[in-house]
């Protein structure tokens, strides 16, 4: 093998052992698990060895070819240039009969592409060649016409590296019931409004197989933990196997049974052997003992963190109502701190928030809706998808809030600045008017200045006993 340039890192080579999802023709792709010394068939489009994979970059195209060999080849591009016509397809009678080739020809062609006789162009070309109406189209009909012969016939496909993004893709247009019609740009703005980045301590209620689960964990990148509450003894995470994820990122998962998430539950203790005890056992007791005791601690660590609470935020995404399990896990996040709710029906979610608007505990609760459209981006064709999903989901955000009784000491700490200016304004005004204490005349503002000149705020004068005094007829009858 010759020796590149380049270099790769090993998290960018395809891996004996290893899920990866492979793209098909078709428009489709399939997850697999690549073990070595095996064949990965993919259906009509053939089969290959496993070995000719394991080592090599992901995001090359191959091609299939006889003896189930690979054969790098370059991406083909669909951003081919088409002159603006006139002419339409009013007068193409577009049927069976248009194509002089037999179905018995046609399957004989595509026995010959899976042997490696023939060439998957040379197919293609003899399939526009045999079309009596394939003149007649337009530039726009022609591509679209070669571009479902290359769907069907080409023998080429690109494996690549299993992500957040990859996964809800491959799920939502397979099964998306398994992962509640979770779509992926209703997940982005979940992992946002949830705040999830490093170092955070989160805590996940999931039941989409541990898609959230997984974004999560792949977002923290194997900093901060991860808490997971779930219904049952054990957990159905299945999207954690096809991530890939290192053994430093899967020790930040803790998981926890809601049977477990109350701090006076009960737990079936775990009998403890001392060194003695253990060293008579013999090599199965020994593994099953070792198995049993490493479960049994992760467990406890797992409960201990939970109760421990700090959390930095709580998502949501469970068929159970959103109010029942915020009214158990509510206190164990902190202050100030965002908690998500997932659901793909609304009305859950209009309760939910409902409620919460009503509560002490949380603020500011929204419910929101993300829209997606998909285009097709090719010279002089650019439209939206005709087919595309109708919804992915609703999302309710709120912030945690700590109901605590009222604090003198922080309301006075808050408005500082307006008392040190008050307290100054008050102690000032007495000092210029020591003769006369009156109450309208001690605290002092700018609208209250032009108000002291005119006389008729001054009536106090006049009821003071001092009126019969000289001193206080003389500016009166100078006022006149």
């Amino acid at each position: 093998m010759a020796e590149t340039s380049y270099t790769h890192h090993e998290s960018d080579l395809i891996q004996a052992g290893k899920h990866i999802l492979i793209q098909l023709p078709s428009g489709g792709a399939k997850i697999v698990n690549l073990k070595a010394n095996s064949n990965v068939g993919l259906g009509k489009f053939g089969t290959f060895e496993s070995n000719k994979l394991i080592g090599k970059p992901f995001g090359l195209s191959y091609e299939i070819l006889a003896q189930k060999e690979l054969r790098p080849v370059g991406h083909v591009s669909k951003n081919t240039t088409i002159e603006e016509t006139t002419a339409n397809n009013r007068e193409i009678i577009d049927d069976a009969t248009v194509q002089r080739l037999s179905h018995e020809e046609v399957i004989q062609l595509k026995e010959q592409g899976l042997q490696g006789k023939l060439a998957t162009e040379e197919i293609i070309k003899k399939m526009v060649d045999s079309h009596s109406e394939f003149a007649k189209k337009t530039e726009f009909s022609k591509a679209k016409y070669i571009e479902r012969k290359k769907k069907k016939f080409m023998k080429t496909f690109t494996p690549v590296r299993p992500t957040i993004n990859t996964i809800v893709d491959y799920f939502f247009s397979k099964n998306p019931d398994k992962i509640k019609h979770l779509r992926v740009d209703t997940l982005s703005q979940l992992l946002c409004l949830a705040n999830v980045h490093a170092n955070n301590k989160m805590l996940v209620v999931d039941d989409t197989q541990g898609l959230v689960v997984a974004s999560v964990l792949e977002r923290m990148g194997g900093h901060g933990q991860v808490v997971a509450i779930h219904e049952g003894d054990y957990h159905n995470y299945d999207i954690l196997r096809y991530m890939n994820f290192s053994q430093e990122i899967q020790d930040t998962l803790y998981t926890v049974p809601f049977a477990l998430v109350d701090p006076e539950a009960y737990d079936e203790p775990f009998e403890v052997l001392t060194d003695e005890q253990f060293a008579v056992l013999q090599d199965d007791p020994k593994r099953t003992y070792l198995r049993r005791k490493t479960a049994y601690d992760y467990k406890v660590k797992s409960r201990k963190l939970l109760h421990e609470g700090d959390f930095d935020g709580l998502i949501l995404s469970s068929s159970l109502t959103p109010e029942s399990v915020l009214k158990v896990l509510k206190q164990y996040v902190c202050g100030s701190r965002p908690i998500v709710v997932y659901s793909f029906n609304k009305e859950v979610l209009l309760q939910a928030a409902y409620w919460m608007r009503r509560s002490t505990d949380f603020l500011n609760a929204e419910l929101t809706e993300s829209s997606l459209r998909e285009y097709q981006v090719l010279p002089g064709r650019m439209h939206p998808n005709m087919m595309m999903s109708a919804g992915g989901g609703y999302l309710l955000s709120a912030l945690r809030v700590i109901d605590c009784p009222f604090d003198p000491a922080l309301a006075k700490r808050g408005g500082g600045n307006d008392d040190r200016r008050f307290k100054k304004k008050k102690t000032e005004a007495p000092a210029a008017t020591k003769e006369e204490p009156s109450t309208t005349t001690t605290i002092t503002t700018k609208e209250d200045t032009p108000m002291e000149d005119t006389p008729k705020e001054n009536t106090p004068k006049e009821d003071t006993p001092k009126e019969d005094t000289p001193k206080e007829d003389t500016p009166m009858k100078d006022t006149e």
